[in-house]
């Protein structure tokens, strides 16, 4: 099977490698004051959740698929600082607005 065929989170392998480089690029060059890297999505009423692996909950703001206040569960994080107020998923940065319960999700 060639590359282009093997599918990864909805990616080709080598798309999935250069996906994740970019995301640990991005965590490395954190340097305490947020990221710099272009649009950031606000979650608010936010929780640490858990799939087969760690998500957030909550209501989003600015998200380029998802409605404004629209309940969302984000893809898996690979970084998560509350006292920075800063999460990274596999897809995007959020800067965590209030947090909320974990109960009040399910």
């Amino acid at each position: 099977m060639s590359d282009s065929s093997e599918i990864w989170f909805g990616m080709s392998r080598s798309g999935l490698v250069s996906h994740l480089r970019r995301l640990a690029n991005e965590i490395e060059s954190l340097d305490g004051k947020g990221p710099d890297f272009g649009d950031v999505v606000e979650i608010d009423s936010w929780s640490l959740a858990q799939r087969p692996v760690p998500c957030l909950v909550g209501r989003t703001f600015g998200h380029p698929t998802i409605a404004d206040r629209k309940i969302a569960r984000t893809s898996e994080l690979f970084y998560f600082d509350p006292e920075q107020g800063l999460a990274r998923s596999f897809s995007r940065w959020y800067r965590l607005g209030t947090p909320d319960h974990p109960a009040h999700w399910h």
